[in-house]
């Protein structure tokens, strides 16, 4: 496909690409994430390392973007691995180049991506959940109570147990940019990726730079904020969300130890979407499919890509041959290694850095297949 592609740093973008980013946005229910608006890429490429975007053009006019940084040779979307979903920006009935084509495009070795917007057909594919308010809260949740009954009495009762637990009142506040309490997000996020031998993502320095950009944003309709979960007169659940238009996503959240048997987060989430969709919100986005809880909430699912992809032609091979080679536990390893390296490599800066880490990740990664085959769960 015939595309002239410059790269630049995200402050060239001049206004007249803006604009014409934020239309190809509007003409496409796919790009309504949050993570697609021009000013994710504008603030996020001011603090990650090796932030470039991709400006392409075809005939003379510009036809499509996309925000990316690289680490060495290899490339992922920008701010990874945050970004929960990416993908060309194109203008509308413009031809979509395969994901395969993509680290040409950037003049890269590779493209590592997690969530790609639209799934490319070749996969392997993920499930992103979804709640659609559209018809607001008291619809949604009336039918999602009489849907799911048992799981909205029990934390309903979880909502008594924290309150007599903490000796006071369980309310919600929303909309707040306090940087200390965005302190303390982070600080129980890196001691749940300690507990649980996950690579630290905050430790890297820029991310934490990321989250608190964004959380100053000053752009109508686009921004980041906490939720906080109150019990007595401490917080019992945070979470840090972005939002655009009519989308709000879940982003990190995360719990005080002492009130996890209560749900917290869960029914922070519950919160947050009654007390936001009045503002506008309409789709309350949840990420990736997995934990238990979120079925109870979402009546949409979307599907995006994730995979890496070569532009050497022997490097496809061999990832091809892995793959195939690959079987029962020893599969499952492979995928478990890849995501974590996919973290490592998109956090760390510098060659050192990715290799503690990748150790790290290996040994974490071999510790749980062999506790997963002295239970009998692999």
């Amino acid at each position: 496909m015939d595309f002239k592609v410059d790269l630049i740093r995200a402050d060239e973008i001049g206004e007249s690409e803006r604009a014409l980013w934020r239309s190809f946005v509007e003409a496409d229910a796919a790009y309504a994430s949050p993570f697609f608006w021009p000013e994710f890429a504008e603030i996020a490429g001011q603090a990650v390392p090796g932030a470039r975007v991709a400006v392409l053009r075809k005939g003379g006019d510009v036809a499509g973007f996309f925000p990316f940084q690289m680490r060495g040779r290899a490339a992922q979307p920008l701010a990874a691995p945050m970004n929960d979903y990416h993908g060309l920006i194109l203008a509308p009935r413009q031809q979509r180049p395969l994901l395969a084509a993509m680290p040409g495009l950037l003049r890269a070795d590779s493209l590592t991506v997690n969530g790609w917007v639209p799934a490319d057909f070749g996969g392997p594919n993920r499930q992103v959940l979804r709640a659609d308010l559209h018809d607001g809260w008291d619809s949604y949740y009336a039918e999602r109570r009489a849907t799911y009954a048992k799981f909205f009495k029990d934390k309903e009762r979880a909502r008594r147990s924290l309150a007599k637990d903490r000796g006071g009142d369980v309310w919600t506040e929303v909309d707040v940019r306090d940087p200390a309490r965005l302190d303390d997000l982070i600080a129980w996020k890196r001691d749940q990726y300690q507990r649980t031998r996950r690579h630290d993502v905050f430790a890297c320095g820029w991310t934490v730079d990321v989250l608190k950009a964004l959380m100053t944003s000053q752009t109508p309709g686009f921004g980041a904020a906490l939720a906080v979960l109150w019990a007595g007169d401490r917080p019992a659940a945070l979470e840090f969300s972005l939002y655009g238009g009519a989308h709000y996503h879940f982003w990190f959240p995360s719990y005080a130890a002492d009130a996890a048997r209560c749900s917290p987060g869960i029914l922070l989430s519950q919160d947050t979407m009654r007390l936001k969709s009045p503002d506008g919100f309409r789709v309350f986005d949840f990420g990736f499919a997995g934990e238990f809880y979120k079925k109870y909430f979402c009546n949409r699912e979307e599907w995006v890509t994730e995979k890496t992809v070569f532009r050497s032609g022997w490097r496809r091979l061999a990832d091809r041959t892995l793959d195939g080679v690959s079987v029962g536990p020893a599969k499952r390893l492979t995928g478990s290694l890849r995501r974590r390296w996919a973290v490592v490599e998109a956090c760390e800066t510098t060659s050192a850095g990715r290799w503690r880490g990748a150790a790290a990740a290996a040994a974490a990664g071999l510790e749980r297949l062999k506790s997963n085959s002295q239970t009998g769960a692999a």
